[in-house]
């Protein structure tokens, strides 16, 4: 035989098994990101993962929670009382009055009520109206006011005055009630009737310290408005007197109204008042000369004099029925005849009255336009003449119109202060405040501690604590614990989780007995096997780990006995020449080693099991270099040959890390399945996982041993454990995780 064609021919069966339908060979782009689960984690955060994270981490969420909970009692118990009383007063709208800072003016206007309110809002925080209900209460005397809690009211009076001013305001909350006048005013303390007491004070006080601010600004008004009456007074009079000396000086006439006359601070002149009446007269009669030669031009055609003219219409009415008559009679006789010639004469009758009726309207319209003519030079020259005696006149106006308009400034702000002095002088005998008590403070209630919002606030804040905790932990969580690991954190396809054996059992009984569920567990995974292609099982499965003691022996084993059940021969190989785990006798027995070296034949080195079915080849005597004999290529021929006599052959091969055995005879087999113990760590099997696919090994698939469902948390009850309840651990190497388990299949008495 041809010195590659056994491994050929194990080649050409992988590929038969990728065309058949099975799981097809990755891309080196693809491959390198086969375990890489973040893209995953992301697709398949789904609620039942959050559920199962919590539930995993519950310890976690419930320390949190119980201490958050804990932690909020204890505030709750520690902190001091507080009690709160609150009284409610109306602030009424009121208008507000100014005076021009720039004296030029006295205006009227109401404040914003928004802009009013804000300020009472104001008012009440403000540092004189808490000290005014500290003096007025003798609050500086008071302990928790004026001096703390145990000392002695041994300060100065205006220290201690500061103090309790500081302690009202501490305690003060002002809060509109929305789309209202309506204010709260409330005030916290440890002592419920001080609380009380200082709310109502507050109001009170408010009111008076309202009215205070407008007697003292009424009073001051009175008196400013009093002084500037004075002096406007003296003003107004002054500018009166040079407006009449500057008149008579000038020979100015006022014939103004007060009101206007000429447009320049209600005065005029008798030559201004003529003026603009020839103005008025001049413009009648050119509008009457237009209109007379517009009818003069007229009159060559025919005008509305003419058409108007009862004297001409009338010539024209029998014209017309004497035309009418001579067109009938023509018809009946010649132009020569009698009646013919009596019409046609009286019609030129007619022309010639007609004709002398126009020239004496058109002599009419000719006297007339020149009357209009005459009338408006008449005129025209008066105005003119006028013209400059106004000119003249306004020149010596200029100086008489501004001291008249200084005359009718000053009335009108004397007339205004004076009016306002009036009102202020009437409010002033009236205050009455826009500020009134609807409500007095009567029971002051408790708000610090709130026991029920503080627990639930203390259980809240623990419980996103702990669910923060259980999310970090999830995170940092390194290990491979459930199924779901196998496929988010390695990317593996999972062929079934192994529960852990009851404590103290003997594992090959637990595998073999068709019942058990360890036994079924592992039938399960050879069904997934069978059912992962369409081609049915791989006939040579290499079963393999990242460290000694995760349990792939066992899982080699009750594989090849599961496939034993189902009528399949099947050979078991224990091809960890370094340390064996499969025992067949007492002794050294024939195995791998010597077929591999070409000492033994086959059959010395096959050793039948109670199954006819399942059939064993133990590792043999361990040789001195154990890779170098699987890299060889009688590894191939052996392969061969077992595939010739058996349906399955499943190898049972040394751990991945530090060794170089498993990647060599992951090359050589068509399945690889890969054992990992649940809560070992995601770095090791990575990494071993990326030996394996390095070396070319067609993954099968991961199987998570020694599960424990119950302790996975939520969603694993059934799915994975198969509906029964389990032991805890695991009867086979309970030592050290990493102690690996040795199969003994014969009894200590046989040799």
């Amino acid at each position: 035989m041809n010195e590659h064609a056994p491994r050929k021919l194990l080649t050409a069966g992988r590929s038969e098994l990728a065309t058949a339908g099975g799981v097809e060979t990755l891309p080196d782009h693809v491959r390198g990101n086969l375990y890489d689960h973040t893209g995953r984690d992301a697709e398949e955060s789904t609620y039942a993962d959050l559920w199962r994270t919590i539930v995993k981490w519950r310890l976690v969420v419930l320390g949190a929670f119980l201490l958050g909970v804990a932690i909020a009692l204890t505030v709750t118990l520690l902190t001091t009382p507080i009690y709160r009383a609150a009284s409610t007063i109306e602030i009424a709208s009121e208008e507000v009055q100014i005076i021009d800072t720039n004296e030029s003016q006295t205006s009227k206007m109401q404040m914003a009520r928004a802009d009013y309110l804000r300020t009472q809002y104001g008012l009440l925080e403000s540092r004189a109206l808490a000290e005014r209900v500290a003096r007025s209460l003798g609050l500086a005397n008071v302990a928790g006011f004026g001096f703390a809690e145990g000392e002695q009211p041994t300060r100065a009076a205006d220290e201690a005055v500061r103090r309790a001013t500081n302690a009202v305001l501490g305690g003060l909350e002002v809060t509109p009630v929305s789309d209202s006048r309506l204010v709260q005013i409330s005030f916290d303390h440890p002592d419920r009737q001080r609380a009380v007491q200082v709310a109502n004070a507050y109001a009170r006080n408010f009111i008076e310290f309202n009215l205070d601010r407008k007697l003292g600004s009424t009073s001051y008004t009175r008196d400013l408005l009093a002084r500037r009456l004075t002096s406007t007074k003296q003003r107004l009079e002054e500018s009166e007197r040079a407006a009449v000396a500057y008149a008579r000086q000038a020979g100015i006439i006022n014939v103004g109204t007060g009101e206007g006359g000429d447009g320049e601070g209600g005065s005029g002149s008798l030559t201004s008042s003529s003026l603009v009446d020839l103005n008025s007269s001049l413009s009648d009669a050119v509008r009457d000369r237009v209109a007379a030669e517009q009818r003069f031009r007229q009159s060559g055609g025919t005008t509305t004099e003419e058409l108007t003219n009862p004297t001409i219409q009338g010539l024209l009415s029998s014209k017309a029925q004497l035309t009418a008559q001579y067109s009938e009679l023509s018809n009946l006789y010649r132009e020569d005849y009698p009646q013919m010639q009596q019409i046609r004469s009286r019609i030129q009758d007619i022309d010639r009255s007609i004709a002398a009726e126009r020239a004496r309207v058109r002599n009419a319209l000719r006297s007339e336009f020149a009357a209009a003519q005459a009338r408006e030079g008449a005129l025209r020259g008066r105005v003119e003449q006028l013209k400059g005696s106004v000119l003249n006149l306004n020149d010596r106006s200029i100086q008489y119109n501004i001291l008249r308009r200084e005359v009718e400034t000053n009335r009108e702000l004397y007339n205004a202060l004076l009016q306002r002095y009036k009102e202020v002088d009437v409010a002033d005998g009236v205050a009455a405040s826009n500020i009134s008590i609807v409500d007095e403070a009567q029971a002051a209630r408790q708000v610090v501690p709130k026991p029920i919002i503080n627990l639930g606030l203390g259980a809240l804040l623990g419980l996103a604590i702990g669910l923060l905790g259980a999310f970090v932990c999830e995170f940092m969580d390194d290990s491979i614990k459930t199924p779901d690991d196998v496929v988010i954190k390695l990317g593996l396809p999972l062929l079934g989780a192994i529960p852990k054996a009851p404590g103290g059992s003997n594992v090959v009984d637990e595998v073999t007995t068709s019942f058990g569920e360890i036994g079924e567990a592992y039938f399960s995974v050879r069904t997934a096997i069978e059912f992962g292609t369409s081609a049915g099982a791989p006939r040579t499965i290499l079963v393999t780990s990242s460290r000694p003691g995760e349990g792939k022996s066992i899982s080699a084993f009750a594989l090849a006995n599961a496939f034993a059940r189902v009528g399949n021969r099947v050979l078991l190989i224990d091809a960890d020449m370094r340390k064996p785990t499969l025992k067949v006798k007492k002794g050294e027995a024939v195995g791998l080693s010597n077929l591999l070296t070409g000492h033994n034949e086959f059959d010395q080195a096959i050793y039948a099991t109670g199954n006819e079915h399942l059939s064993l080849m133990p590792s043999g005597p361990v040789p001195p270099n154990p890779a170098e004999l699987l890299a060889s290529r009688r590894t191939a021929e052996v392969l061969v040959r077992l595939l010739e006599q058996f349906d399955h052959v499943i190898i049972d091969s040394p751990p991945v890390m530090g060794l170089a055995d498993a990647p060599i005879l992951a090359a050589l087999c068509e399945g690889t399945i890969f054992v990992v113990e649940s809560g070992g760590r995601r770095l090791a099997v990575r990494r071993a996982l990326s030996r394996l696919i390095s070396a070319d090994a067609h993954m099968l698939g991961g199987v998570l041993n020694k599960f424990n469902a119950r302790t996975a948390g939520a969603g694993y009850g059934y799915g994975y454990g198969y509906g029964y309840g389990y032991g805890s651990g695991y009867g086979y190497g309970q030592g050290a995780r990493s102690k690996a388990t040795e199969i003994r299949l014969y009894n200590d008495a046989e040799s």
